[in-house]
């Protein structure tokens, strides 16, 4: 049984491992919150076009590194930035770091940014967490062991009427989409439009799909994510009762698109990517 201070908003079974990964997080998120405000485009590097990094994400990142690497020394860690990346043998687990996922929100001071720590083992997502620093919202799953939010259990909405769904979907910069052809992702966007309740475009992947695992989106999706966005959150749709594919439907194995949604929902929405003839 969990003894942390911070167990108490974790699932009552959190191993040590997850309880170390809520209490990093939890610390690093005080020094993103504390610094969120607009920033000029020289305070900004642009890693690619529309790409940004602040000097938050990397020192949110260091910290998180930091007592990561304290807390397991034999680990790789792969995170966004760099700070602090290290490899290890096949086996070995492989810590993933987003620091601030929905940087161009918080670039422009948007109080809508995740930061998220996962942990792979032989390629499977076993743990992580996703904070909200600036509504204090702790999302976590392990394996087998549920999806919580603030120590609450969590679970996707089944809601199957099409006109009473909310979905987010990721709205591509150019060149982004790359699963699908890019007429094909704005038409599956335009029958979101025409069927459902509403989509949302919210700017962080990692909490858009921690909503579909608690019920405030009903479906996600977008391309051109990496394991560091999508790997807690995927995880707690999956321990919260829904699915997370290709758009194809085929299995999620690394970096790309990612369609992730109640059970009820899942096969309505990837019909929206199938070829039309």
């Amino acid at each position: 049984m969990a003894s942390s201070p911070t167990s108490a908003r974790l699932s009552p079974n959190a191993s040590p491992r997850l309880i170390v990964l809520a209490e990093t997080v939890l610390k690093a998120g005080e020094t993103a919150r504390a610094s969120l405000r607009r920033r000029a485009s020289g305070e900004m590097l642009a890693k690619a076009p529309r790409d940004y990094q602040t000097e938050i994400d990397v020192a949110v990142e260091r910290i998180i590194v930091e007592e990561l690497t304290k807390a397991f020394p034999d680990y790789a860690i792969q995170g966004e930035e760099a700070v602090g990346n290290r490899t290890a043998g096949p086996e070995t687990p492989i810590i993933y770091i987003d620091p601030i996922d929905g940087t161009t929100n918080y670039a422009w001071g948007l109080p809508h940014f995740g930061i998220t720590i996962s942990i792979a083992e032989g390629n499977r997502q076993v743990v992580g967490v996703v904070y909200d620093a600036m509504q204090d919202e702790l999302f976590s799953a392990e394996i087998g062991g549920g999806a919580y939010l603030n120590g609450e259990r969590i679970r996707c909405a089944d809601v199957g009427d099409i006109e009473n769904v909310l979905i987010g979907a990721g709205l591509p910069i150019p060149g982004q989409v790359k699963a699908v052809a890019e007429d094909s992702y704005f038409e599956a966007i335009k029958r979101l439009m025409a069927n459902t309740a509403g989509v949302r475009r919210l700017g962080s992947a990692a909490l858009s799909i921690a909503y579909v695992a608690c019920g405030r989106l009903d479906g996600f999706f977008e391309d051109g994510l990496s394991i560091h966005d999508f790997g807690a959150s995927a995880l707690m749709v999956e321990e919260a009762g829904g699915i997370v594919t290709r758009f194809s439907g085929a299995t999620v194995d690394g970096a790309g698109d990612i369609l992730a949604a109640s059970r009820a929902l899942h096969p309505w929405l990837r019909e929206g990517f199938q070829i039309r003839t």
